[in-house]
């Protein structure tokens, strides 16, 4: 179960940066900053996870910290905007528990190279315009989804992403289910349901719920494993007034 709620509280903020398949970008989208508590339950309690975006003078920094009695995880991404594309600065993910996790990504496009550490060990991948980090990720979804929505009144079928982890870059799909209404602390929303694309044999499934009217944020997660299931639910929300639309 442990392993499960890392691994469905890690999903929350890991779905990496995408590339919408037949979208391009017409005009400046601009990431809004926010507040957002989501909540799951795990071995009975109830866990709170606050994330938040500030604007810097350099970017924006991104942070996402839940924790209960059994772990506490901290996360943090440092990213600017070249265009429509984040371009990550630093990246850093500690998990305390039973056991201890500590991951870090460093972006050094003048050297040309990205820099991460994970179980311990650092490795070098070459530089490459696009692969980000396992948190920053979550706003390149809003702003990909956001140029095709200036694009097509359809949603993108495919979104195809890479996200650096460890020794690997990681090539993602995630694949449009429809639409969905859902009820929310913000009220009722109609939202974007994707769902990872695994091979027919794995045992885990990942899905994720986006609402347009509220900026493309997520307002659902849920990650299956093991005959096990962690949903995530968003819980409270300040978000610009301007760009809230119902």
């Amino acid at each position: 179960m442990k392993k499960l709620l890392c691994g469905g509280l890690f999903f929350l903020w890991a779905l990496s940066p995408l590339t919408v398949v037949g979208a391009a970008a017409t005009e400046p989208t601009p990431l809004t900053p926010y507040t957002a508590t989501y909540s799951t339950t795990a071995m009975g309690m109830k866990v709170r996870i606050k994330r938040q975006l500030v604007a810097t003078d350099d970017g924006y920094t991104l942070t996402s910290n839940g924790s209960s009695m059994f772990a506490k995880i901290k996360e943090s991404a440092r990213f600017k905007l070249i265009g429509e594309q984040i371009q990550g600065i630093d990246y850093g993910y500690h998990l305390k528990s039973v056991v201890r996790r500590r991951r870090e990504v460093i972006f050094l496009p003048e050297d040309g190279v990205i820099k991460s550490l994970k179980k311990g060990d650092w490795t070098e991948h070459s530089w490459s315009a696009g692969v980000l980090d396992q948190l920053s990720q979550q706003e390149q979804l809003r702003l990909d989804l956001k140029i095709a929505a200036q694009a097509s009144d359809a949603p993108p079928d495919i979104l195809q992403f890479r996200v650096v982890d460890g020794a690997r870059i990681k090539q993602r799909t995630l694949k449009f289910m429809g639409t969905e209404a859902l009820t929310t602390s913000e009220g009722d929303v109609q939202t974007l349901h994707y769902q990872q694309v695994r091979s027919p044999e794995a045992s885990r499934r990942s899905n994720v719920w986006i609402a347009p009217s509220l900026d493309y944020l997520m307002v659902r997660t849920r990650h299956e494993e093991d005959d096990s299931t962690i949903e995530i639910l968003l819980e409270s929300l300040a978000l610009e007034p301007s760009v809230v639309s119902r």
